[in-house]
């Protein structure tokens, strides 16, 4: 009975053994790979927030030696606050992500942008954070430029046509949600071909370059101004309140902002060499078309309609003035 018993706990003993040498050349093996592996890879206490290991690769991308990485704090390698970073940890923990998009700084203070590819693994007794790294700087500048190509105008870095309805389209939403009004601008530049025609169309760039700078200037942060095509431009005003009256006092002070700011000289450097250029002084002004609405029924295409036979309005009253569009109210 003694014998049998002793037998018995010899044998467990002998798997235990058998256990604990298996999961060490688990980890040899790991470590080996680790170490091995041309991919940035980090090992991460998500308590402490401590880089526990890190391979080769991960000291050559971030600029430290090893010995420093080993042991770091991980928050001087991200460049985002804790207040950010601290929703993806948690979702990693629970296992609800196991991909995220960071902003890591490296030894010399050069933010790269990368993609993290995080599972927990039990290493040495503790659990620990496996991240995987690659850089996806280049990526992402490549999909900000497709971006902009899709949305916004080259020339002007202004929202584009199809950016602009867009945008529309939840000024509408949000004046049918809170019963407030709205305005739409329809803004043409009143003598633009005659600066094309004198010194050409690189004279026109700098000088749309510049009426989208002073676009910008007139109007507040939740409103959108575009480049609709050629010299034509478009503005969205947003909540301008629940009184038409006011609305429309309000509409009328920012288009009356926009004209006069709009026909003020320009200075273009025109000719421009690699020491000087012709500096030239052009007037150009710009008739606007103006249709303030709550949106109820009202269609895009009727807004825009009726703001754009709004500024041809004040083109044909004379140029340089404000036209409204009374039709919808």
């Amino acid at each position: 009975m003694i014998g049998n018993l002793t037998d018995e706990i010899n044998t467990v003993l002998l798997k235990k053994n058998n256990v604990i040498n298996a999961l060490r050349e688990s980890e040899a093996h790991f470590h080996q790979l680790f170490d091995r592996h041309s991919s940035i890879m980090l090992l991460i206490d998500y308590q402490s927030r401590i880089i526990v290991d890190a391979n080769p690769a991960a000291a050559k991308f971030y600029g430290y030696p090893l010995e420093i990485l080993r042991g770091m704090d991980v928050s001087l390698i991200n460049a985002q606050p804790e207040s950010e970073i601290y929703p993806q940890r948690q979702k990693a923990i629970i296992g609800e992500q196991n991909k995220f998009i960071f902003d890591h700084r490296l030894a010399n203070g050069e933010i790269r942008t990368v993609e993290a590819h995080i599972s927990i693994v039990r290493y040495k007794g503790n659990n620990l954070f496996f991240s995987i790294i690659h850089d996806v700087t280049e990526r992402k500048q490549s999909e900000e430029q497709i971006r902009n190509l899709a949305f916004y105008d080259a020339l002007t870095q202004l929202p584009n046509r199809h950016l602009f309805i867009d945008r529309l389209s939840q000024v509408m939403a949000t004046s049918k949600r809170n019963g407030q009004h709205a305005a739409l601008m329809m803004i043409d530049l009143d003598n633009f071909k005659t600066l094309n025609d004198t010194y050409g169309h690189g004279a026109g760039d700098l000088l749309l370059i510049e009426v989208a700078s002073r676009l910008k200037s007139c109007i507040r942060g939740l409103d959108t101004v575009a480049r609709f095509g050629g010299d034509e431009f478009v503005v969205a005003l947003n909540e301008l309140g629940t009184d038409k009256n006011q609305a429309m006092t309000q509409a009328r002070v920012v288009a009356e902002k926009i004209r006069t700011t709009l026909s003020n000289p320009y200075s273009l450097c025109i000719n421009q060499t690699t020491n000087s250029c012709a500096v030239i002084e052009y007037h150009c002004t710009a008739s606007i078309g103006v249709t303030v609405f709550v949106s109820k029924h009202e269609c895009q295409d009727d807004l825009l309609r009726w703001a754009d036979m709004a500024m041809y309005s004040a083109k044909e009253a004379g140029q340089n003035l404000i036209s409204f569009s009374n039709i919808n109210l």
